[in-house]
């Protein structure tokens, strides 16, 4: 149905030829037991002698299922049309999809958050370069009455104009989204607090904008249409009254996973989950301690440039009132070359603290707002794990196991009111097929729901935290060292400027 497959269609449909050569059952199913079994794939063979004998031999060239015979009858290497596509090889390891735009991997991401089969690939390439940003700001003025005053918070996506949000409503959209994709990572909101300071709001503003900032970079949640409304609709309430009712169905109601995806799925997912769930504990307790160790030294940063800020303020104000020389009171100023030289360099010097106070107050809050907002993000990353391995505990458990005991419970049933025959027998045996019939129906939809519950949680273990684990912290650690290089340049030119300034200040 498609002009092209992945590489692991193309391997299972390998083994599916390799099975029916064997002589044994063609199907996927077939194909799951046996790689089960035997860790690799069944490998189909290729006779070629055979082929070469079965090849005709009229006596000019012919063409016939793709191989080319010469005059005297042998065939020659099979021919097939040459591939559209030389240097982006599908098969390479090295090849990565376009996701630009209108490309068939951009459209399969599209096509993933809309309903019908999910994705099995990972990220575009480069994505971590191509990371939506969402900025949140306070609105000036709260409103309300007095005790009923709320918070108004300023949501910028980077596509569209801004929208005005309540926290209520960021609390309706987790909530939204955290019914309908319960098996995907989603980091929990910051929290509400009544009467809140202006530090509290500021830190739940900065924890606000992670939220979201992860929410649309998700390559799930990003396509789910309450964000979309959220991000876009002037009035987040008036589109919730006008709107049809808002479905909290699970994902998997909407979402069928296919054979070859279910493929993808290690046998070994539980262990690789209790592995990582093994780990979270530590690696939210060392992050934790992380962000808070980093908050200090930039805390201790900004303390630095006030210190220096009240430093040039009290050498402004020593100059201004000592302007002239005190044993020469009556003399002009300007006739002690020693008092007016060291006063000069002291101006000097003291305009050069304050552009020090500066350029370490700016780079404090660069580090503040960036830095220290990205080391949090994967604080947060990782309790968005622990939470969802939580979830999972408590939501995948289904009623496939009660529904099959009641299945053959019904079965003997059946067959007992088939052998008795009493009276009204066959409206009773009617009654019982049916209900066996409606708890099969459920087992297939609670198996079903069983795979992509296991598709998804290996989907976001595989896809989302591990790229983001990994190519968030390179990137952040490469910004932060080459903006911390850049800051530390700007710092020594200002000193050797301060040191020219002061080099002719004179002892005597």
């Amino acid at each position: 149905s498609k002009s092209r497959v992945s590489k692991l269609e193309f391997f299972v449909a390998l083994a599916l030829v390799a099975l029916a050569q064997q002589g044994k059952d063609p199907s996927i199913e077939q194909v799951v037991s046996v790689a089960q079994q035997s860790q690799t794939l069944p490998s189909p063979t290729l006779d070629l002698q055979r082929l070469l004998t079965a090849a005709p031999t009229n006596g000019h060239q012919s063409r016939l299922n793709g191989y080319s015979t010469t005059t005297n009858g042998h065939s020659a290497v099979p021919t097939s049309p040459a591939p559209a596509y030389v240097e982006n090889d599908p098969w390479s390891t090295n090849y990565r999809p376009s996701f630009g735009p209108g490309s068939t991997a951009a459209a399969g991401l599209t096509a993933a958050g809309e309903g019908g089969h999910t994705i099995m690939g990972g990220l575009p390439s480069n994505w971590w370069n191509k990371q939506e940003k969402v900025t949140i700001t306070i609105f000036p003025e709260k409103l309300g009455f007095i005790l009923n005053r709320y918070t108004v918070y300023v949501v910028q996506p980077e596509r569209g104009p801004a929208v005005q949000r309540r926290y209520s409503e960021f609390v309706f959209l987790w909530d939204c989204l955290v019914k309908r994709y319960p098996f995907r990572i989603m980091p929990a909101l910051p929290p509400k607090r009544i009467g809140g300071d202006a530090g509290f709001l500021e830190q739940r503003r900065r924890g606000l904008a992670r939220w979201i900032t992860f929410v649309v970079n998700h390559p799930i949640l990003a396509a789910d249409g309450v964000l979309m409304a959220f991000l876009t609709e002037p009035s987040f309430e008036a589109w919730k009254k006008h709107s049809s009712a808002i479905s909290y169905d699970e994902e998997s109601v909407s979402k069928r996973i296919d054979r070859v995806e279910e493929m993808s799925i290690p046998a070994d997912l539980e262990e690789k989950m209790n592995v990582l769930r093994s780990k979270l504990p530590d690696l939210i307790e060392q992050w934790t301690r992380i962000c808070a160790i980093a908050e200090r030294i930039w805390r201790r940063r900004e303390a630095v440039a006030a210190d220096m800020s009240r430093l040039n303020l009290a050498l402004s104000t020593l100059t201004e009132q000592n302007h002239a020389c005190w044993h020469q009171p009556d003399a002009q100023e300007g006739s002690c070359d020693l008092f007016d030289g060291v006063r000069l360099g002291m101006i000097k010097f003291s305009s050069r603290l304050r552009n020090q106070s500066d350029i370490i107050d700016q780079r404090a809050q660069a580090v503040l707002s960036t830095s220290l907002e990205q080391l949090k993000a994967q604080r947060d990353l990782y309790i968005a794990t622990r939470d969802l391995f939580a979830r999972h505990v408590r939501l995948s458990p289904d009623r496939a196991d009660m529904l099959r005991k009641r299945v053959e419970q019904n079965g003997r049933r059946l067959e007992q009111v088939k052998a008795t025959q009493k009276e009204g027998w066959q409206a009773e045996a009617e009654k019982i097929t049916n209900s066996i019939e409606r708890d099969q129906v459920d087992i297939q939809t609670c198996m079903a729901r069983r795979v992509f519950i296991r598709h998804s949680m290996w989907h976001e273990l595989r896809v989302v935290l591990h790229n983001r684990e990994n190519a968030l912290v390179t990137q952040a650690i490469q910004t932060f060292v080459t903006q911390e290089r850049d800051f530390e340049r700007t710092v020594i030119s200002n000193w050797e400027a301060t040191a020219l300034d002061v080099e002719n200040m004179p002892y005597e």
